[in-house]
């Protein structure tokens, strides 16, 4: 699922470069090689994949791949997919943040979540803190949502961080929701969110 975000100024991302954020029960971090054996087993689950892409689970070499993009994507940009680690215990759960795929309305707010982590309001916790950070360190003036229209808990998910139905429509081949949420009507709330930014 993804939530897109138009940018004021491309050179603001780049300059941001935050290396972590943190909420109350997450750390969200850049990705690195040695994250691919418990995100394969993630993307191995066919719950978890059920509305992403064709709904068929990953094979490991086919997250390895996506993982090296990811990886590459937020060095050169300076934002992408974080990895989502469980404060207590440093699982990891999936990944959540920004992207800007080729076909989609704008930047998007995409997050994946291993089925252990559903039900505890981890997914509203970790796109709260990514709303904010592409509102306030990216300086982005929109961000959208793409997802399933079968795809009621993400969907749930998007409305509680104050995304609206924007329109039905069709990317990447599928039938998708569109939602969006615009800087004037976002709200920053009372969450705990942490910002630690690269070294320069």
């Amino acid at each position: 699922m993804a939530a897109t975000l138009t940018q004021r100024d491309t050179g603001a991302a780049r300059a941001a470069r935050a290396r972590e954020l943190e909420t109350s029960r997450l750390r969200l971090r850049p990705f690195t090689a040695e994250d691919v054996v418990p995100l394969a087993a993630v993307t191995a689950d066919p719950d978890v994949m059920r509305y992403i892409g064709d709904g068929q689970p990953l094979t490991f070499e086919e997250t390895a791949r996506n993982l090296t993009t990811i990886i590459d994507t937020f060095h050169l940009r300076g934002y992408g997919r974080w990895a989502l680690i469980e404060k207590s215990g440093g699982a990891l759960l999936g990944y959540c943040g920004l992207a800007r795929p080729r076909e989609s309305p704008g930047i998007e707010l995409v997050y994946l979540m291993a089925r252990r982590a559903w039900g505890r309001g981890l997914a509203t916790e970790a796109s709260r803190a990514c709303l904010r950070y592409g509102f306030e360190e990216l300086g982005l003036e929109r961000i959208y949502a793409l997802t399933m229209p079968g795809n009621l808990r993400s969907r749930r998910v998007l409305e509680r961080v104050g995304m609206k139905f924007l329109r039905n429509d069709r990317y990447y081949g599928y039938d998708c929701v569109c939602y969006d949420i615009v800087r004037d009507d976002w709200r920053r709330d009372a969450s705990v969110y942490l910002l630690r930014r690269a070294a320069e």
